[in-house]
């Protein structure tokens, strides 16, 4: 269902996000660690839409869900 989890990397230090990072959610939907935004402040972002723990993103987004048996090959 969540196949997802252990695959997905912050594209800032590259690491897996675990469910219970801290994380930001973009305007187009990029998962980044929050610790790596406040590292990086030099850096530019695009705006947040959200934040919390990435299970709580998993759980609210629908799209972060696994839906390979419903696509058309």
């Amino acid at each position: 269902m969540f196949d997802i989890i252990g695959r997905l990397r912050c594209p800032v230090c590259s690491k897996i996000v675990r469910p219970s990072d801290k994380v930001f959610l973009d305007i187009i939907n990029t998962i980044i660690h929050q610790r790596c935004y406040y590292q990086n402040l030099s850096r530019k972002f695009l705006p947040f839409k959200d934040k919390g723990t990435f299970q709580h993103m998993l759980l609210k987004y629908p799209f972060l869900l696994d839906d390979h048996d419903n696509e058309s090959v």
